[in-house]
């Protein structure tokens, strides 16, 4: 894996750390770079990853529609993945996801307020 000599951080983990820092469509731009040159295992995994960010851009703009989906893409391919992966604890990620994806549906129906979402952060062990 390449290093980003801007950070000394490969590409995944830099994808990480912006969307740790809440920078979900630089996040997704990082993460799409990665996934464009990858072509083996490792490839959908990382489409939900990217979808999972591009989500969370959304939500960012106001667009709940265009989150829940994503949310729902992303984790769809995740879930597919061993419980650890990459070094990144994917069954806690999806059961957020899902999580999110469910308040943001109800975001979509409620006629009073909902408690915003708290964005999630990925930790990554290798």
């Amino acid at each position: 894996m390449e290093r980003d000599a801007s950070h000394g951080l490969d590409p995944i983990q830099e994808g990480i750390r912006l969307f740790n820092d809440e920078y979900f469509f630089e996040a997704h731009e990082v993460l799409e770079d990665v996934w464009k040159q990858e072509h083996g295992e490792p490839r959908l995994f990382l489409q939900g990853l990217i979808q999972i960010a591009a989500a969370y851009h959304h939500y960012q703009n106001g667009n709940l529609v265009g989150a829940a989906t994503l949310l729902q893409r992303g984790a769809d391919k995740i879930r597919k993945y061993p419980a650890r992966y990459l070094g990144i604890d994917a069954a806690e990620l999806v059961a957020r996801v899902e999580a999110d994806r469910k308040a943001i549906e109800r975001m979509q129906h409620a006629e009073t307020q909902e408690k915003p979402i708290e964005f999630p952060r990925i930790e990554r062990k290798l």
